[in-house]
């Protein structure tokens, strides 16, 4: 069995000559994490209260669970360790206070992922452009399914806040009022920034998806039309192959060649057209695609001619 370990002392906190959490008041022991966390939950056990942290979606991955017993409380945290070094600069004087640190530590760590999921999506999509399948679109599926994780722990820290500002757990909350006012602030905050972002990044899914599936239907009208193509003139001049293979080998041709020609139109219609210059001007002919012609000087208007 692991034994705990004394962490710092709370307001009239007194650490037996022992260091065990039975002879001691006041104080925060930690331990190792033995039982799994699977949620953001606060809970009463008897008279003590529980309250389950999961944090890391912006790094490493870890959990915390926060027990009180009696006067004291331990503290089990997963290796990582990020919630104990949160603490180092920290004065924690009642219960209340250490568990108003827990949630602000939860909020900064879903604040910071959230804050980089724009710029996370942005490089996701650099990554995947130009491509005509759908092999990106399980990458895509992980980032939606993680951004739905965030959302789901930011519900689980306002039912916490939300149960904590209700007076339901007074004797564990008293002396912590001011911290509780930063920490509702703060979550505040990180609500607003989350919806934001979510209707970023649900319209950029959905956009990049469409782009797809156009993509796809273009693809495949191209390869219908060159199968149709080809079976016509591999029905045309597959016979003759026999007969001439003169024409066997020029319809062969003609079909390859059809195909490299749809496949050189179908690549030039997606090419990007660069931005003129300063000065420079695009014309159409009749009702055909705009092309980048050599550079044609724009004539000055009536206003810019010299007196």
């Amino acid at each position: 069995m692991e034994t705990n370990s004394f962490l710092l002392a709370m307001s009239r906190g007194r650490c037996g000559q022992s260091g065990d959490i039975a002879d001691s008041a006041y104080c925060v022991f930690t331990a190792p994490l033995e039982l799994q966390v699977t949620q953001d939950r606060i809970y009463m056990e008897g008279e003590d209260l529980v309250l389950e942290l999961l944090y890391g979606l912006s790094g490493e991955p870890g959990a915390l669970r926060l027990r009180q017993m009696g006067s004291n409380v331990l503290l089990e945290e997963s290796p990582a360790g990020a919630f104990v070094r949160f603490l180092s600069d920290k004065s924690v004087k009642y219960i209340g206070q250490l568990i108003m640190y827990a949630l602000q530590f939860k909020i900064q760590d879903l604040s910071a992922y959230v804050g980089g999921c724009a710029d996370l999506m942005k490089e996701l999509e650099d990554t995947l452009d130009n491509r005509m399948d759908n092999s990106g679109t399980y990458q895509l599926l992980d980032f939606r399914r993680s951004y739905t994780q965030c959302g789901n722990m930011v519900i689980a820290v306002k039912e916490i806040l939300t149960h904590i500002d209700k007076g339901y757990y007074p004797m564990q909350m008293q002396n912590s009022y001011v911290l509780q006012g930063q920490v509702m602030l703060e979550f505040q905050f990180l609500e607003e920034r989350y919806e934001l972002t979510k209707n970023t990044v649900i319209k950029d899914f959905d956009t990049y998806t469409s782009i797809i599936n156009n993509n796809i239907n273009r693809s495949a009208r191209l390869l219908s039309l060159i199968s149709l193509v080809g079976v016509t003139l591999n029905f045309m001049f597959g016979s003759l192959l026999a007969v001439s293979p003169v024409l066997g080998v020029v319809g062969g041709l003609a079909i390859g060649g059809l195909s490299v020609g749809a496949s050189m139109m179908y690549r030039v219609n997606r090419r990007q057209e660069n931005p003129l210059e300063p000065g420079k001007r695009r014309y159409t002919i009749g009702l055909h695609r705009k092309k980048l012609t050599e550079a044609q000087e724009v004539p000055p208007s009536e206003e810019d001619k010299p007196e």
